[in-house]
């Protein structure tokens, strides 16, 4: 079995974070909005990339 670099484990740890914010935001109910300017986000991105939390207009933010 090989062993995990640290560019892995950070990896790892930075998609986590991604997913705890996610949950948290599907817990308090503002999934499907983006959180800069709160526009509902595209049902279609979302499923392409679930853990989108900005609409178009804010992808540098995400």
């Amino acid at each position: 079995m090989s062993e995990f670099n640290n560019e892995s484990v950070a990896t790892i740890e930075t998609t986590l974070n991604y997913v705890d914010r996610v949950l948290e935001r599907l817990r308090v109910g503002t999934y499907r909005s983006c959180q800069v300017c709160q526009t509902p986000i595209n049902e279609a991105n979302l499923m392409a990339t679930p853990l989108l939390a900005n609409c178009p207009s804010h992808p540098e933010l995400a």
